[in-house]
């Protein structure tokens, strides 16, 4: 009995600690409530998500007893879409005979589904009297609380732009550079080859910033100046160079203009899906982002995108194909790729109608091959097929009038290479094509901007080349291409035709140790012959009167065989020194590019013919500009002599004041007083020189 008792004891303590458990977790206590309110707080909020929820218009009304065949045929529909939670096609309420509202609602479980079904059911003709109409749940809730007044937005506070053309009204027609050395980033006129600056980032200065610490570009007509930064591109401009835009991509190492300045491709060299962006420049908005393209294998190439001469489109080498977007709305040309088999590189017409020029390199049983296409048409104008080709290279002539096809080809055992040039008169009938054969290795190429002729550095001696000249307008009808003249034995790789055509540099980069020739092509004579040792780029100005010459470094990569010569000369076209300066971290010289001249050729020839009526005015204004150089550098000469005088007689004056204390502290001895010395006078013979000669007596 006592052990039946324990054991009933027993459970019953059991029992009571369980019904204390209960009461615990079945207590209204604050917890509870808390949990219960967040419940509550959720639980409304689900059923205020309708983001998966779709309402579909324009559907068959109809009454009871067609409504479930109806309503099976719309679930056999969206069942094909997605995963359906639940399909609703109301009554409207009224009537012995209720009938169905045309529309319902449709719940699905993802949003994912819920974009599709929209892209699918919008539309959709049912049969032959309904035609679907589907929209997002959430957006007609926006559209249904839209107040019944209409409120005007608020006008935000017009702020005008600067202008951004105030330089090219400068009355001497002056030109402009940009120079990046150190931490500085400088901006400087161009005064007949004297720099002047005009900007070094004193605002940026100010506030302990650098205005730019990688390197700088130009925009194509000169308005803009990029400066990179890791957090991606900024663009300043007017007298004051205000920051313009700026445009978030980290680690930015590629900026390529629009040739009319409306659009801006970035790139920073990385994998993913925003390698690539495009930009509209005016108002900052990206306009799409893609992946970075391949060349060859698995080399990444900083941007495959390349812009036509009018802005329309931007188009990408692809694999066998060229894909062209339109502008602005990024969206590919027909919605489709351009068919292009075994594309190698592609290169749009400067000038004039947009027409893509491409070659693509041999294939089984197939030639290798130059085309020519018209955009948008996609029709092919002239193609070329060539055989035997290692390489091609692509160039046209700024007006687009030619197109340059550099072939190198090789014999049956590929152990011999030899080149042609293909020379394609693009703005003639039917595109016709001269071949000019070279014998020696082709070490440069470059077209003359303004005119006909192009120049041309062979050779298999890289020391001693020679330099042709021809012109695609020889012969005796004016069509062929015609040797002109011949240069050898010439220390020449690299060609610099100045903007307005005749002068050229024939330079020797690199291992040639920077040796400059200054050439007239019409005279057929060298004008001056120079050398900028290390010399790696050359630039003329924009109006062809001043060649800059620098040694630059990599920004990112110290090179020890720069550190001595880095810097910059500027030359007159003639090849006279203007200026040489040293800067230490040379990185970039530049020169402002400006926009293409108003005048037409024959107004520009017009100009030229009369160039001795206007010579006088120009040679007067020169020489008003010089004489007032002159007298601003003697004076500035004279105010430093003045100051240096006054700077003297000030300390003489002190020295004056401060004699008697000096006298007194040597024991009253004035060193200056003449009474405290003996004055002896000696006399010492010196020959100065000495001859013999020898007299005959007579």
């Amino acid at each position: 009995m006592a052990t039946a008792s324990r054991s009933l004891e027993s459970k019953l303590r059991y029992l009571q600690g369980e019904a204390e458990d209960l009461a615990d977790f079945m207590s209204d206590d604050e917890n509870d409530q808390s949990n219960e309110e967040e419940y509550a707080a959720a639980e409304e909020a689900a059923l205020k998500d309708y983001s998966t929820c779709v309402v579909v218009e324009k559907a068959p009304v109809v009454n009871k007893t067609k409504y479930d065949k109806l309503l099976a045929v719309f679930n056999k529909l969206v069942s094909q879409i997605g995963s359906v939670v639940a399909i609703d096609m109301p009554y409207v309420p009224g009537g012995a005979d209720p009938m169905t509202g045309g529309f319902l609602f449709i719940e699905f479980e993802t949003e994912a589904d819920v974009k599709k079904a929209v892209t699918t059911l919008h539309n959709f003709a049912l049969d032959k009297k309904h035609t679907l109409q589907a929209y997002l749940y959430q957006e007609m809730q926006k559209h249904a609380s839209l107040p019944d007044t209409y409120t005007p937005p608020t006008q935000p506070e017009f702020v005008p732009r600067p202008n951004l053309n105030t330089w090219l009204a400068d009355p001497s027609g002056r030109d402009m550079f940009v120079l990046r050395h150190g931490t500085e980033t400088e901006l400087y006129w161009s005064d007949q080859g004297r720099p002047e600056l005009q900007y070094d980032g004193a605002r940026e200065k100010t506030n302990g910033k650098q205005w730019c610490s990688q390197y700088v570009a130009w925009s194509p007509l000169g308005t803009y100046l990029a400066t990179f930064h890791p957090q991606g591109l900024a663009l300043w401009g007017g007298d004051s160079w205000e920051k313009m835009a700026r445009f978030a991509h980290k680690h930015v190492t590629v900026a390529l203009f629009s040739p009319q300045e409306n659009y801006l491709i970035t790139s920073n060299g990385l994998e993913g899906d925003n390698g690539i962006l495009v930009w509209e420049v005016a108002t900052g908005k990206l306009l799409r982002g893609f992946p970075l393209g391949l060349k060859g294998e698995n080399a990444p190439l900083d941007t495959p995108f390349k812009w036509s001469a009018d802005d329309r489109y931007v188009a990408r080498r692809g694999k066998d194909a060229i894909s062209i977007y339109e502008l602005p709305s990024m969206k590919l040309l027909d919605k489709k790729s351009l068919k292009a088999d075994g594309i190698e590189d592609f290169f749009w017409c400067p000038t004039g109608q947009s027409t893509l020029a491409y070659w693509a390199p041999e294939a089984t049983n197939s030639p290798a091959r130059v085309s020519l296409v018209e955009i948008p048409s996609r029709r092919e104008i002239r193609q070329k097929n060539l055989f035997n080709v290692s390489e091609c290279h692509l160039q046209w002539h700024p007006s687009g009038q030619f197109l340059s096809v550099k072939v190198t080809r090789h014999s049956k055992s590929k152990k011999t290479f030899f080149t042609n040039f293909e020379i394609f008169r693009t703005h003639e009938s039917l595109v016709p094509v001269e071949m000019l054969e070279m014998k020696d290795m082709i070490r440069a190429f470059a077209w003359e901007p303004k005119g006909t002729r192009f120049a041309v550095v062979h050779g298999e001696n890289a020391t001693r080349t020679s330099v042709s000249f021809y012109d695609c307008n020889g012969g005796p009808r004016n069509n062929e291409v015609t040797l002109i003249y011949t240069l050898t034995d010439k220390p020449v790789n690299a060609l610099y035709w100045s903007p307005y055509g005749n002068n050229i540099v024939l330079a020797g980069m690199g291992e040639l140790n920077g040796v400059l020739e200054f050439w007239d092509v019409d005279e057929k004579q060298s004008i001056s012959i120079q050398e900028h040792f290390k010399c790696s780029h050359v630039e003329w100005d924009p109006s062809g009167r001043v060649v800059a010459s620098s040694v630059c470094q990599p920004i990112n990569n110290f090179n020890a065989k720069y550190t001595m010569d880095n810097g910059y000369n500027l030359w007159t076209f003639q090849g006279k020194l203007l200026e040489e300066k040293k800067k230490d971290h040379f990185y970039q010289f530049m020169w402002r590019p400006r926009p293409k001249s108003l005048l037409s050729d024959a107004e520009y020839k017009e100009v030229l013919k009369n160039l001795k009526k206007y010579e006088k005015k120009f040679i007067e204004a020169d020489k008003k500009r010089e004489k007032e150089r002159i007298a601003q550098e003697e004076a500035q000469k004279k105010a430093l002599v003045d100051a240096f005088r006054a700077r003297v007689a000030a300390l003489r004056d002190v020295a004056r004041s401060r004699r008697a204390r000096y006298v007194e502290l040597v024991d009253g001895y004035d060193s200056e007083d003449e009474n405290n010395y003996e004055v002896k006078t000696t006399v010492r013979d010196e020959i100065i020189s000495q001859s013999e000669e020898t007299v005959q007596k007579s």
